[in-house]
């Protein structure tokens, strides 16, 4: 990706992160009788954020296809090659009526309008990036190369550089996503692993705030396993697992399922495929690997 694309990019996400932000603020967190390809109960506000997203990433030109994980089909415009944006819109909203941190995530893929069809698509992943809504409009954006955070200034109106986020080596906070009662024994020894050695416990319900959690402290671990209920795992591939792997990646870190295999390595079987997730610094994901 050249720096004129990556521009492009950036300004489209700015301007989607002071729009999403403004429509949080004035809407109510009122479920609908609508469900998700996931069967996940929609709230109005997940449905107006997918709009405005969808909306705003079919107008670019380079643009030719464009998914999001509220929908069921991908929406692929004529032409050749090009990009391919997934993205999940409303991330952590079923805790956005208690004014808990929630976000959108972007998984940005050179491809063409044949879509997103090829197994392993995520080798094509070539930017990431995902948007925080909360007393603070944040916005990370990461490419192969470095992982830059900016922060939104309300009172000037514009988007300020705050640097590069890297992880080190190890962390102090774990980040178990799921419910305890359908955790295996093996997984519950993992976890106990960490808490035997102190880790604070910091899970918040959102996943893109706990991962941005971890970037911030500068390390620790984030992890949703396959379960019982659930024997994939609960996240989404396209939308939130390859794009938080990336970042997690770029920034230093390391990103597995449950069988310690590379996310970014792993086949997507269908748009709305789900997978166990373990994202961390060096050290704690060295314990995933046994």
């Amino acid at each position: 990706m050249d720096t004129t694309t990556e521009h492009t990019f950036l300004t489209a996400l700015q301007s989607i992160g002071t729009q999403v932000y403004q429509t949080i603020k004035q809407s109510d967190a009122r479920y609908t009788e609508n469900l998700n390809p996931t069967a996940d109960q929609q709230l109005d506000l997940d449905i107006k954020v997918d709009r405005l997203i969808f909306e705003h990433f079919v107008e670019l030109e380079d643009v030719v296809g464009v998914m999001s994980e509220e929908q069921a089909e991908a929406h692929y415009k004529k032409g050749g090659q090009g990009w391919l944006v997934a993205f999940d819109p409303l991330d952590g909203s079923s805790v956005v009526g208690a004014n808990f941190l929630v976000g959108s995530i972007f998984g940005i893929y050179a491809g063409t309008s044949e879509g997103f069809k090829e197994a392993y698509i995520a080798k094509n992943l070539e930017m990431a990036a995902y948007i925080l809504y909360g007393a603070k409009l944040e916005l990370v954006v990461a490419t192969r190369a470095r992982v830059v955070h900016y922060l939104y200034c309300e009172s000037q109106g514009i988007w300020v550089n705050k640097g590069d986020l890297r992880l080190q080596d190890k962390g102090k906070n774990i980040a178990p996503g799921g419910s305890w009662q359908y955790f295996n024994p093996e997984y519950r020894a993992f976890l106990d692993h960490f808490f035997t050695q102190g880790y604070r416990l910091r899970y918040s319900g959102s996943m893109v705030a706990d991962v941005h959690h971890l970037l911030h402290k500068q390390g620790g671990i984030f992890c949703y396993p396959a379960t019982s209920d659930a024997p994939k795992g609960k996240l989404r591939k396209l939308f939130e697992v390859y794009p938080l792997a990336f970042v997690v990646e770029s920034a230093g870190g390391i990103a597995l399922d449950g069988r310690a295999q590379r996310l970014l390595d792993s086949g997507l079987e269908g748009l709305h495929d789900k997978s166990s997730c373990f994202l961390g610094s060096k050290t704690e994901m060295q314990a995933l690997k046994g």
